[in-house]
């Protein structure tokens, strides 16, 4: 198999789990069932996951995988749809299902083995796998502070230094694609060759392990996932900067779990 793909959960058992899609269960409670992987052994962040999100499955992935050619993340409730139609040029970027909807979908059909080949196809010409973009009406900025993204300008603000000072080189990236730039892949969902996988969390967790040590996170239990909500923005933002060819999936959402 040369793709992995983490389902990340943290309460329900994911309805698609085969030696392709590996459940991984982040925060504090009980194993969901035996067996399952956690992000909680060995070098890992896990008691950040209150703030964190998923991306303490993330980095527990890029200290711990090493077998894989190809290694990304969904979530239970969110999925890739490998195996859209070729009639369907923009397929729903979270179609609504229910559970047993989507046991009906090809994705969900599929061995391990044929998803792995479609993978691999698509990266004979692409870097990296993600949900299509959403274009939105204001920069990727100015969304994450205004009424309807509703976060903190000042948190937003501080990763923009964090980023110039570390990595000067994206600065006029900065303005291009997060200030001015309007397309949004949302989710952290991404599926990328393991050597990108690594460049990037690498990349990732060095800005927000700096933000961390600069900012107070909020007590409100939404906003106290602020590490999740930045990074679903600069990872845009890496893409783009690092010109890497991104293949835009459509995607399933199962609402009733």
């Amino acid at each position: 198999m040369k793709t992995k793909i983490f389902v990340v959960t943290h309460k329900a058992v994911p309805p698609l789990a085969n030696d392709l899609y590996i459940p991984i269960q982040v925060g504090s409670r009980e194993d969901i069932y035996t067996g399952i992987t956690r992000d909680n052994s060995g070098d890992n962040i896990a008691d950040k996951n209150s703030s964190f999100c998923e991306l303490t499955a993330t980095y527990w992935i890029s200290k711990h995988i090493a077998d894989a050619d190809y290694v990304g993340i969904c979530h239970y409730r969110r999925y890739f749809n490998f195996f859209n139609p070729l009639f369907n040029l923009k397929p729903s970027r979270q179609k609504p299902v229910t559970a047993e909807e989507f046991k009906q979908t090809a994705i969900c059909k599929a061995s391990a083995e044929k998803t792995d080949e479609k993978i691999a196809a698509i990266f004979k010409s692409h870097d990296a796998i993600m949900l299509r973009a959403y274009n939105l009406e204001n920069g990727l900025s100015e969304s994450y502070y205004n009424e309807q993204g509703g976060h903190r300008k000042s948190d937003w603000d501080e990763t923009l230094n964090i980023i110039r000072e570390l990595y000067p080189e994206y600065s006029n990236s900065i303005t291009q694609y997060l200030d001015e730039g309007k397309k949004f892949h949302m989710g952290n969902m991404i599926v990328t060759t393991i050597k990108i996988w690594n460049e990037y969390n690498q990349w990732m967790f060095s800005i927000l392990f700096e933000l961390e040590k600069r900012i107070e996170v909020p007590s409100d239990p939404v906003q106290s996932r602020v590490f999740g909500y930045i990074s679903e923005r600069i990872i845009n933002l890496y893409v783009y900067h690092n010109k890497l060819r991104v293949k835009e999936m459509g995607g399933y959402k199962i609402t009733d779990i």
